[in-house]
């Protein structure tokens, strides 16, 4: 698959000709098409993605020296520095860079077993802090299985289009609660069941279960909160 040349540069390459490492790919929340490392990183995208906090995701965006604070355009661009000026850095990477309008955040996601086995990575958030750079990390905890299943089954239905009065209609339908299985025996179609939890119309516990049948969807209160589940803002 072709990198996309509208995409943001990145500063670190994923893959190159003839490495066995599988690259994932992902164009969750409108970005251009990425190539992430991991099936977590691009399920994080995904989750991201739909997150109506986020305005942008950025993969790859720039490379620290750890030892300074002072950032690269790319991994490159670091090695040069430090062959020029002897310099000795701790370079450092992170996965993502997240506009949420009124601030950006870095987002590392990490195995836990990786965590375990490197834990120096738990230090990089105070690290950071020190240059004023807000970086989270995100486990295969916070993205759990069920959790992603769901939010990658919405991720295909967000896009879906229908007339403005079927999705009302099934808003005013749904009121206080109302399970899957029912909106579906109501003949409400699918695509707009999907695209409305997807966009945030509706909610619904995306942590307990795969979507199904018993489901409990709800449209009062704020119908966006299953959307929100990544600790991307200071609370």
């Amino acid at each position: 698959m072709k990198i996309d040349r509208k995409a943001y540069p990145v500063a670190r390459r994923v893959q190159k000709r003839g490495q066995l490492k599988k690259a994932h790919y992902t164009s969750a929340g409108g970005a251009h098409l990425m190539q992430l490392e991991s099936r977590l990183e691009a399920s994080c995208a995904v989750a991201m993605g739909l997150d109506p906090r986020v305005r942008s995701i950025r993969s790859q965006p720039m490379t620290f020296d750890l030892a300074t604070g002072r950032t690269y355009p790319s991994v490159e661009a670091l090695q040069a520095a430090q062959k020029l000026y002897g310099l000795r850095c701790v370079r450092y990477t992170p996965d993502f860079e997240v506009d949420l309008g009124v601030s950006k955040v870095l987002v590392e996601v990490k195995h836990r077993e990786l965590i375990s086995m490197k834990p120096a990575i738990l230090g990089y958030p105070n690290i950071l802090a020190r240059y004023g750079y807000r970086l989270v990390i995100i486990d295969d905890e916070i993205l759990e299985e069920t959790y992603i299943r769901n939010l990658r089954l919405l991720n295909l239905a967000r896009n879906v289009q229908r007339p403005n009065t079927e999705f009302a209609r099934l808003v005013e339908f749904i009121a206080a609660g109302v399970s899957y299985g029912d909106l579906l025996a109501a003949d409400f179609d699918e695509a707009i069941v999907l695209a409305s939890l997807a966009n945030g119309h509706i909610t619904c516990d995306v942590r307990s279960a795969r979507l199904n049948n018993s489901t409990i969807i709800v449209a009062t209160g704020d119908t966006t909160t299953h959307l929100k589940e990544l600790p991307l803002v200071c609370r």
